[in-house]
């Protein structure tokens, strides 16, 4: 044990201890101090100074990665600059921009939002990093944009809808008189199959009752009819069945190359909305 005296008079001495150590052999007259470890402290800087020069080498290796994608991204390469903005965050993970980077890859540069649900995720780590200077950084550059988009994209969403709603409007009588027509066939065929199939059914077992062959030529009659009024049912029934889903398709909105414009407009104006609701 490494330790120091200090003569204190003739009955006993101090004794300075490190943190730590054992104290050995002390006397009942002895008084022990102890000390704090400053060789253990010294480590924990040095570890600690050693942890801020890597954390500051990987802080500028991230921004000069970051300089390389927006540099591929600002040359068109959108693939490469997706790469290298993923790798600035790998380097440094507390940093808004390589994930917002990745946003605009994704939808090139907030103009297409057709593929932002592949990169929402990415979006949500931006705007938790971002802070409030990161937000008013790209509200500053994309708000007015985005703004302008929406409003847009609202309008031509409510025409393409009023447009979806004119053209099944036009079209209903058509679709109902031809479901109609379907309706009414089937349901005559099947009433006709229904009798002659019970006929024939009720006919069958009196051939050995009944003398004669009137019983047996009537049951097969029956069950002839019955068998091609089968046949005639179900090619009515997929008829009426197509009758019966083109009206549905014109009751339900949006079924028109219109409608389904419309459905993709509003889904981009609530997109770009909610970009706008978390960076403003």
């Amino acid at each position: 044990m490494e330790e120091r005296s200090l003569e204190l008079d003739d009955d006993g001495k101090i004794r300075l201890r490190r943190t730590g150590e054992e104290a050995g052999e002390v006397s009942a007259d002895d008084i022990v101090i102890d000390i704090p470890d400053y060789k253990g402290f010294e480590e924990e800087e040095a570890g600690a100074r050693f942890l801020a020069r890597e954390g500051e080498r990987r802080r500028a290796g991230a921004q000069a990665m970051l300089a390389e994608a927006d540099e591929l991204f600002a040359a068109g390469d959108l693939l490469g600059a997706g790469e290298k903005y993923l790798d600035c965050a790998a380097l440094d993970r507390a940093d808004w921009r390589p994930w917002f980077g990745v946003v605009r890859v994704h939808t090139k540069d907030l103009t297409d939002f057709s593929g932002f649900g592949e990169c929402s995720r990415a979006f949500e780590k931006a705007v938790r990093r971002m802070g409030e200077a990161g937000r008013k950084e790209v509200a500053a550059r994309y708000g007015e944009q985005l703004s302008l988009r929406a409003e847009e994209c609202g309008m031509r969403a409510r025409a393409q809808a009023a447009a979806d709603e004119e053209k099944r409007a036009a079209e209903r009588p058509q679709v109902m008189r031809a479901y109609g027509r379907a309706l009414r066939s089937f349901a005559v065929v099947a009433a006709l199959f229904l009798a002659f199939a019970v006929a024939s059914a009720v006919l069958f077992p009196l051939i050995d009752a009944v003398p004669g062959y009137q019983v047996l030529i009537a049951a097969v009659v029956c069950g002839a009819a019955a068998l091609v009024l089968l046949v005639a049912a179900a090619a009515l029934g997929r008829r009426f069945w197509r009758a019966f889903s083109a009206k549905r398709r014109n009751e339900r909105a949006g079924s028109t190359p219109e409608g389904r414009l419309a459905r993709l407009l509003a889904e981009e104006e609530e997109c770009i909305r909610m970009v706008l609701e978390d960076i403003m």
